[in-house]
């Protein structure tokens, strides 16, 4: 039910996520049907998904593990069975291969429609008319931007209608903000805290088995994509993490005819590159050593350097190298037979603390896991 989506959305659809609280947040008007997912406070303009739904008020709730927002769901019907998942899509994005998603620098992403975000615009362009008059009244030029900027500022706070500033205030501790954006007719958001901060999150249409969509629901890179509600390699340590790796390499050797069968011996990210449906098998190697960490992780980690090396990642200063690869190799593990590898790597490269930024492109990086 989920080859088009994460895993864990078929036990959220049968209702066995028992590890996630889900919390009814609050209504969210949609007086034109064309749903937006954003970060608010930077990407307010973005476009609406390509598929509409009914104009009308619906229910919003948020999936909340460990403090942290799983997921933020917005509920299209009152009954229905999901008997699949669809990875929504805005306009120009038919091509993008993976699962395309939104874009967050605040920590906070957001449900709206777009009519409701048109009409706050308009009115926003309205007020920062008002102020740019202020300021030139004031003989400060734009070619002056330090002075210009900081009287511009001034002059909103002074008028204080600025409906996005209630959204920080507003979540605080809570995990979701509604936020009036248009006052005339009421319209609004539904913000809520991205998972574990800034990255890039997809959403996922749950479809009925007529097509129609029941429900919509973000996810914030909190729960893994294949998660099956097993221990989380998180909870591991690198002993735990080693012996993993020695095991699950075992498999997918056995998997492409190794195993004592004769046929040539897979290691390390050569493995990998199989699972994931890489090119030839290598040659038969001698046996390694099993003393010190696994295969796996050695790979991982000179694939790491290799990738520093070359300037297609940039880490942050005093990154620990170790702890990185260790993470990697648990993505990697989590992707096996995966379809577009590198565009889930790169996502998840944006994602993590230890990296600065990500030159490479996604076809880049699938080409160096294939091997």
């Amino acid at each position: 039910m989920a080859e088009d989506a994460p895993n864990w959305l078929t036990r959220l659809a049968a209702g066995e996520l028992e590890e996630v609280t889900e919390v009814e947040a609050a209504e969210l008007k949609l007086p034109s049907g064309r749903v937006v997912a954003c970060d608010p406070l930077v990407f307010l303009g973005a476009d609406p998904f390509q598929r509409d739904v009914k104009p009308g008020t619906y229910p919003t709730f948020v999936g909340v593990i460990a403090g942290e927002t799983a997921y933020a769901k917005l509920q299209l019907a009152k009954r229905g069975k999901i008997a699949s998942w669809s990875v929504a899509r805005c306009p120009g994005e038919d091509d993008v291969e993976g699962w395309p998603g939104y874009g967050v620098d605040s920590g906070v992403g957001c449900l709206v429609d777009r009519a409701t975000v048109e009409a706050f615009l308009a009115a926003e362009e309205a007020v920062e008319e008002k102020i740019a008059q202020k300021v030139a009244k004031d003989g400060i030029e734009p070619t002056d931007p330090i002075r210009y900027h900081e009287a511009f500022e001034t002059y909103r706070a002074e008028m204080g209608d600025d409906p996005l500033a209630d959204v920080e205030p507003q979540l605080g501790d809570a995990p979701f903000a509604d936020v009036i954006i248009e006052p005339k007719k009421k319209g609004n958001l539904i913000a809520f805290r991205s998972g574990s901060g800034d990255g890039v999150y997809a959403s996922f249409w749950g479809l009925d088995k007529a097509g129609k969509p029941l429900c919509l629901v973000t996810d914030f890179g909190v729960l893994e994509p294949t998660d099956d509600g097993d221990e989380s390699l998180d909870d591991l340590d690198l002993g735990e993490l080693d012996e993993l790796s020695r095991e699950m390499e075992g498999e997918i050797e056995r998997a492409m005819g190794g195993g004592g069968g004769g046929g040539p011996k897979l290691s390390g990210l050569e493995a990998l590159a199989a699972a994931l449906g890489g090119g030839k098998p290598p040659e038969p190697e001698e046996p390694e050593s099993r003393q010190g960490p696994s295969p796996l992780f050695i790979q991982t980690r000179d694939l790491v350097k290799k990738w520093v090396k070359e300037e297609k990642i940039e880490l942050e200063e005093g990154a620990n190298l170790d702890v990185f690869a260790e993470a990697l190799l648990e993505k990697l593990v989590s992707l096996q037979g995966h379809r577009n590898p590198g565009a889930h790597v790169g996502e998840w490269l944006l994602e993590r603390n230890e990296v600065a930024d990500v030159f490479a492109s996604d076809d880049e990086l699938e080409a160096d896991l294939r091997g």
